[in-house]
């Protein structure tokens, strides 16, 4: 039959979309403003999802202009069908959280409101897929606008015609209008009846069309990966929770649903599960807790679609994006399968905490009947339950504690790049020589020997100084990847010899939050020059041997440059090639306090890859007694080279906390470079899978 799209979502749609205004006043809630700051829409029970400069309208600090609510929360006004009146919203997220600048907000310009009061209301369906542009098709948005005879309500259609940047901005065709006020209304695909998009803003002056940002950026919430505390997961949750319910409630007939909707435009055409399946194990999935960390969730998916996840779209971290993941599977049989065997997996996955009741177990009776009523083969149908028994068996053996990704003992005589094979986050940082206070920089994950996955770079920022904002955005998506519960990943950072004094330890994600120093190891790596260039034979194979030594066995500290608290000269060249293998070389003064201007290299070029030092300070002591006690303390009670980088973060952690005997650690930095795993090149090829 010829349906219009249209027609079937637009209801579904506006029922779920919300005036944003200034919060009501008085015992009934007064009446809402006639202006309002934007749009907005229900996307679970209770909360609604807009954008950050609607929900913080006119301020630059968190809403200036509005109430502030319990615990300072910004308080914001709704309104929407089916309400008696308006009712009051509390700001719980927003991503910028304000807008010193002024100007256009940058993305990905959310927010999430909660309710403060219970009201009954429609919820939008979210597209479950990772993606940067959803469709070619035609797409719808909703809102409202302010006319001459009032607010009314607003709805149009255009189309996704590409991309803007790296932070989900989707580019909207000028086939119609985008009023002011319908800023942070949903965006939904008309041909799969889910929605994608937050319309953002119209484009600047002497452009058509608009912006929407994707909602996939709702990924890049904070979160802890406790269902109690991880707001992303718990919104989502209910969100799932949700649509499931009104699916199996067979009560009132003249109930219309997304599911229903998604039904009649044939959303589910060729795909391995039909909208009400879809729907029903979405369901199921909300009910178990989530994936205990976002790397353990792409090693779960995975070996099913044969590729790991990579690009600059935020990485999948529940159940639902998981799900998504599967879709870019070829349609028919072997993607059923591939999503039952998800399913099973699910069910059997390890837990950040159990699960509650039956959720485990009607999930796999789920994928069972699902299998059967399929017609799969009998052998496939056996392999599952084979796999689950497997998984099971797997996890209940499973008692002892995982490994301590700083302690490892490699046997002598072997390769310590095949021993060292955490994943960690690396940091380049290339300085204009030509224009000063400009560099470029890059983030990768890293993962084995040679494989880096790029997450995101830029050029000409200036700085480094401070942390810009896509930067930032870039390390956390990079940390939120790879970082596992209590195992923060380390940050390794590729620097020129010119910056190796620049602090990036004391950069801070949040602001007010704690420094990366404090949360994980960061290290540092020279990438210009590059000692090892220079190396002879002889040098070379003495820095690959020294750093299999101080890996393998108890390490000796060596303050090279202080003598009774008095600066002294670095030992001839020959001196410092012979020392001990399992020398790790300290340095304990700056040029300022009478230290070699180039000590630091001329120690790297005598063939060392692990060394501390000292970065330069306002308030130093004149005494350097604590620091020789301190660091023959770390150094000797790390044991060996590996445990250097944590016990250097857990120094800075100390500092923080204002710990007695830890401010002789101020200023303290560590190079740590595996030989076996040059720096690549600002323009060489990434190696991916």
């Amino acid at each position: 039959m010829d349906v219009n799209p249209f027609e079937i979502l637009a209801p579904l749609a506006a029922d779920a979309t919300v005036r944003i205004h200034e919060p009501p006043t008085g015992y009934d809630g007064g009446e809402p403003v006639t202006r309002p700051w934007g749009s907005g829409f229900f996307i679970a029970p209770g909360w609604v999802l807009t954008c950050a400069h609607v929900a913080l309208h006119g301020g630059t600090n968190g809403g200036t202009d509005g109430r502030q609510g319990q615990g300072g929360a910004r308080e914001v006004g709704l309104s929407f069908r089916g309400a008696r009146r308006p009712v009051t919203g509390r700001v719980e997220w927003a991503r910028p959280e304000e807008n010193a600048t002024g100007g256009p907000w940058p993305a990905p310009d959310l927010a999430l409101i909660r309710l403060i009061e219970p009201v009954a209301h429609p919820c939008v369906w979210l597209s479950e897929r990772t993606a940067s542009v959803f469709t070619r098709s035609e797409v719808a948005f909703f809102g409202c606008q302010e006319t001459a005879d009032g607010v009314q309500d607003v709805n149009g259609r255009c189309t996704i015609r590409g991309e803007l940047g790296t932070d989900g901005l989707m580019k909207l065709g000028g086939e119609d209008e985008f009023p002011e006020a319908v800023s942070g209304g949903p965006v939904v695909d008309l041909r799969r009846g889910e929605v994608i998009g937050v319309l953002k803003a119209r484009r600047t002056a002497g452009r058509d069309g608009g912006l929407a940002t994707s909602v996939v950026q709702l990924r890049r919430m904070p979160g802890s990966g406790e269902d109690g505390d991880d707001l992303y997961q718990r919104v989502l949750h209910a969100h799932d929770r949700y649509h499931a319910a009104r699916h199996l409630d067979v009560g009132d007939a003249a109930l219309r649903t997304w599911t229903d909707a998604q039904s009649e435009l044939r959303a589910g055409h060729g795909r391995a599960l039909t909208p009400g399946q879809r729907v029903e194990l979405l369901g199921l999935l909300s009910e178990l807790p989530p994936p205990v960390s976002t790397r353990r969730l792409d090693d779960l998916v995975t070996p099913l679609i044969g590729r790991p996840y990579q690009g600059t779209v935020p990485a999948p971290r529940g159940w639902r994006d998981g799900l998504g993941r599967l879709y870019t599977a070829e349609p028919g049989t072997d993607e059923l399968k591939t999503v039952l065997r998800y399913a099973v997996h699910a069910a059997t996955a390890d837990r950040p905490y159990p699960a509650a009741g039956d959720a485990e177990s009607r999930l796999l009776r789920w994928a069972a009947s699902t299998a059967a009523s399929a017609e799969l083969p009998r052998w496939f149908r056996t392999s599952l339950h084979l796999e689950e028994a497997e998984r099971v068996r797997v996890r209940a053996a499973a008692t002892r504690p995982g490994p301590d990704p700083w302690d490892f003992e490699p046997r002598p005589g072997e390769d310590s790049a095949e021993v060292w094979q955490s994943p960690y986050v690396l940091l380049e940082i290339t300085p204009h020589s030509w224009e000063r206070g400009r560099y470029d920089w890059r983030v990768c994950v890293g993962r084995g020997a040679e494989e880096l996955v790029s997450i995101d770079e830029d050029h000409r920022e200036r700085g480094p100084a401070a942390l810009p904002r896509r930067l930032r955005a870039a390390l956390e998506e990079a940390f939120r990847r790879v970082d596992e519960p209590e195992q923060p990943v380390p940050l390794q950072v590729g620097l020129p010899y010119s910056l190796l004094g620049f602090p990036v330890e004391e950069w801070r994600l949040v602001p007010g939050g704690p420094r990366l120093g404090e949360q994980r190891p960061v290290v540092i790596r020279c990438t210009t020059p590059v000692p090892e260039a220079e190396d002879n034979d002889e040098v070379r194979a003495l820095r690959l041997a020294r750093w299999t030594k101080v890996h393998v066995g108890r390490v000796t500290p060596d303050i090279l440059d202080c003598l009774d608290a008095t600066a002294r000269s670095l030992p001839e060249p020959a001196v410092l090639i012979s020392r001990d293998p399992a020398t790790v070389p300290i340095l304990c003064h700056t040029p300022s306090t009478g230290g070699e201007p180039a000590a630091l290299l001329r120690v790297m070029t005598s063939g060392y890859n692990v060394i501390l030092w000292r970065r330069e300070i306002t308030d130093r002591e004149r005494s350097c007694a604590d620091f020789h006690r301190g660091v023959d303390r770390a150094v000797t009670g790390a044991g060996h080279a590996g445990r250097l980088p944590d016990a250097v973060r857990r120094l800075r952690a100390d500092m923080a906390d204002e710990a007695p005997g830890s401010h002789w650690a101020k200023g303290l930095a560590l190079l740590y470079s595996d030989p076996n795993r040059p720096m690549p090149g600002m323009d060489e090829p990434l190696v991916t899978l």
